[in-house]
């Protein structure tokens, strides 16, 4: 026979405890509604459309089915109407666009990519963050629901990028700063940009977006 003390322990053991409420989160705003939307679309407009450069820091996160989960931080600088200039830290990798060439740089492999001809077209992400200022004239625009903030749901006008992103959705604090962006590929790859401290307007430095081969590495001509 078990000792009472034993009984009364396994009793306690098994008793249901306190019913803890589980932890609540304030309810997402609905959607904008399609006048309120255009009304955003037009304060984005009018927001942007004074300046010509934009800065940030940025996380990169890369989900694909072949090559698995990546993330990159780094910082942007872009400048209408096409030049751009992406620099990764710790890899030390760089996108640079001149205006005219588009340089890829890869410090592990010791190559820099050059494309000659641009199709703006395939650089999607930064030809919608280049036209922030007639994002309403390029895209058709539906707002998605937000906790902070405003998201918007982008389908390309031009049949072209249609055919080159799945999805697009642009994220934007409570004063219309440049917050996020992801990308979904007809493959389903998904590419998820996070924005901070981001500047309009900032001064460029001359020779920002000059790259200069480093010595020893090789160029390829990629198109």
């Amino acid at each position: 026979m078990a000792a009472p003390w034993m009984t009364l322990g396994c009793l306690l053991m098994t008793l249901p405890g306190p019913v803890m409420a589980a932890p609540t989160s304030p309810p997402t705003p609905p959607a904008l509604t399609e006048a309120e939307t255009a009304t955003l679309v037009a304060r984005i407009q009018k927001t942007y459309a004074p300046v010509d450069t934009l800065t940030a820091s940025f996380v990169q996160v890369t989900e694909s089915a072949l090559y698995g989960r990546d993330e990159q931080v780094g910082e942007i600088l872009l400048q209408r109407p096409n030049r751009m200039r992406w620099d990764f830290a710790g890899s030390g990798k760089q996108y640079v666009l001149d205006g005219k060439t588009l340089w890829i740089y890869q410090p592990a492999q010791k190559q820099v990519l050059r494309f000659s001809q641009i199709q703006e077209q395939s650089m999607i992400a930064n030809n919608l963050l280049m036209s922030l200022h007639k994002v309403g004239d390029d895209f058709d625009p539906k707002a998605l629901p937000a906790e902070t903030g405003y998201r918007l749901q982008l389908v390309p006008k031009d049949p072209t990028m249609r055919s080159q992103v799945k999805e697009i959705v642009l994220a934007l604090d409570d004063k219309l700063a440049l917050s996020g962006l992801r990308l979904v590929d007809p493959m389903d790859n998904v590419t998820n940009l996070t924005f901070r401290k981001t500047r309009l307007g900032a001064q460029v430095p001359e020779g920002t977006f000059t790259f200069q081969v480093p010595e020893g590495v090789e160029i390829i001509d990629a198109g």
